[in-house]
């Protein structure tokens, strides 16, 4: 399962209908150059370990509000 580019609730939805263990990992910039939508967090990067637990990173938006 594809889970990049996605949003993090839809996808822990999915994963969770279909009884697929997972972990998240949250990122954050180093700089704080722009504000962030903290309440939309998308998939970075997937990655499936050997017992096929998903291992998710995930990080938020760019937010459009200043």
């Amino acid at each position: 399962m594809d889970c990049v580019a996605q949003c993090l609730l839809a996808v822990q939805k999915q994963l969770d209908e279909n009884n697929i263990k997972y972990r998240v990992v949250r990122t954050r910039p180093t700089r704080n150059l722009s504000s962030l939508d903290e309440d939309s967090l998308c998939v970075l990067r997937q990655q499936v370990d050997a017992d096929g637990v998903y291992h998710l990173v995930v990080g938020a938006k760019a937010s459009s509000k200043k």
